[in-house]
């Protein structure tokens, strides 16, 4: 329990900290929308770039886990696109949102510093972040980004495959799985400029968001509470249970690796889908108030994890 409040407690204090400047105003919404730039085009990329280019390339011990996630989050991430769609009046740009929101959790600034503190588990939650870096964010960006609707296939189909590759977050953990591949030295100034500017990312997203909850006017909570709540249940609940059976399936028997994929699918809602909502100025007022509603879930969930696989 200590390790959990050791890394839950600043996340939560960095979120007020900027709640307060907010309700204070000392901070604006365009100062929110400054800081969301920041983070977006330089600091996230930054801090993936510098976790993926200093990883090992991921070896044959971690399939299972990889495939494991990699099929239970795709079908997570589509089952609430369509999902959402049908039970709310959302846009193709709404349902996107929606539907990473649900899948993308924060594991760069809430689960791996955990993982990190715990013998075996970091190499397999580096795998599953490179699995969702360059798979899941790439698709959650396709459904979140504008594209065409008169009928051209294969502009359509264009439009998903290089949207993605437009957005800086994708460039940067792309670049680094690749990097990474060619086996080259990352080291000595370069590491030091990217650790540097990176560790910018988690603390100045988590106080822009805290901005924003003091600064945007919300709609009234009833009208997403239902949203939220179905966003709540499908990270925190549908998608460990789905992608966990598989990893049973597929005869996943080391503790580690066991530990490392639960911690990874219990961490809450990611700060970066709110970042990414608000870039493309979608579902911005329900998947910040669905990161903090996951958030403080994850001081239980997380805490069961470390008790039974810690």
């Amino acid at each position: 329990m200590s390790s959990v409040l050791a890394v839950a407690f600043p996340v939560f204090a960095i979120i007020a900290a900027g709640l307060i400047a907010g309700r204070l105003g000392w901070m604006s919404a365009p100062d929110s929308a400054a800081l969301n730039k920041f983070v977006f085009r330089f600091a996230m990329p930054a801090a993936l770039f510098g976790l993926t280019a200093g990883a090992t390339p991921p070896g044959e011990s971690d399939l299972v886990i990889a495939l494991s996630y990699a099929v239970g989050a795709i079908a997570v991430l589509f089952g609430t696109y369509f999902l959402s769609q049908r039970f709310f009046p959302l846009s193709k740009q709404e349902a996107g949102a929606h539907a990473l929101a649900s899948t993308f959790g924060n594991a760069v600034f809430l689960g791996l510093p955990i993982a990190l503190s715990i013998e075996g588990w970091a190499r397999p939650f580096v795998s599953l972040m490179l699995i969702e870096g360059t798979v899941i964010i790439a698709l959650g960006t396709a459904l979140i980004a504008p594209r065409r609707d008169d009928g051209a296939f294969l502009a359509r189909a264009a439009g998903y495959l290089t949207g993605p590759l437009k957005n800086p977050i994708i460039i940067g953990m792309i670049a680094g799985f690749i990097y990474s591949a060619l086996g080259l030295s990352f080291s000595g100034p370069a590491k030091t400029f990217f650790d540097l500017l990176g560790r910018a990312a988690g603390p100045v997203a988590l106080f822009s968001l805290g901005v924003f909850l003091a600064t945007h006017k919300f709609p009234a909570f009833k009208s997403v509470a239902g949203r939220v709540s179905l966003i709540a249940l499908f990270k925190i609940a549908v998608l460990p249970a789905i992608v966990l059976s598989i990893a049973v399936v597929l005869g996943l028997d080391d503790p580690a690796y066991r530990g490392a994929l639960a911690l990874f699918l219990f961490v809450p809602s990611a700060v970066g889908a709110f970042i990414m909502a608000s870039q493309y100025k979608v579902y911005e007022s329900e998947t910040a108030t669905a990161v903090s509603f996951t958030t403080l879930l994850s001081v239980l969930t997380i805490s069961g994890v470390l008790v039974v696989f810690g």
